[in-house]
């Protein structure tokens, strides 16, 4: 005997019940830590400003070398950091963030030479003399930390 399944069209049923809770992104745990990063760039990054300041107005290379290689290594720290993070929905964050990073701890670097040189010429006092801000990779820093962290909690970036 063979038996017949009948034909039925399903398509308007619905199903009661509560509506499905808003998935979290699958890269919960590593956009955290990205965001975390970008918040402590943020907060050597008001540092890094002050020391180039500093270095601008001729201060003792000694005390700021002391001061700023710290710095150094903890935003290339922060680079290492970054790299461990592989979830590709947070790759262009992470590539981001690495190019920001590396930009002030050269920065830093750099001004930190400018000073212990600038004696020699008036052209490298000039040089000296502009500096005092991270321009624009500053602002893209804290446009990075703002997108985190809307994702983080959940709003629109909008």
């Amino acid at each position: 005997m063979v038996w017949l399944r009948a034909a039925r069209d399903n398509a308007g049923v619905r199903l009661h019940g509560a509506p499905p809770l808003p998935t979290r992104p699958a890269y919960g745990d590593e956009l955290g830590r990205v965001l975390r990063l970008a918040q402590e760039g943020l907060y050597w990054q008001g540092d890094l400003e002050d020391l180039l300041v500093a270095i601008r107005d001729g201060g003792d290379l000694g005390d700021l070398s002391r001061a700023g290689g710290p710095i150094i290594s903890r935003f290339e720290a922060m680079r290492v950091a970054l790299r461990a993070i592989d979830h590709p929905e947070l790759r262009s964050y992470v590539v981001a963030l690495d190019e920001v990073f590396a930009n002030h701890a050269m920065l830093l670097h750099c001004a930190l030479d400018l000073l212990a040189v600038s004696w020699r010429s008036e052209r490298l006092q000039e040089e000296q003399a502009r500096l005092g801000g991270v321009g624009r990779q500053g602002e893209r820093l804290a446009e990075l930390t703002a997108d985190l962290k809307r994702l983080v909690t959940g709003r629109d970036a909008g």
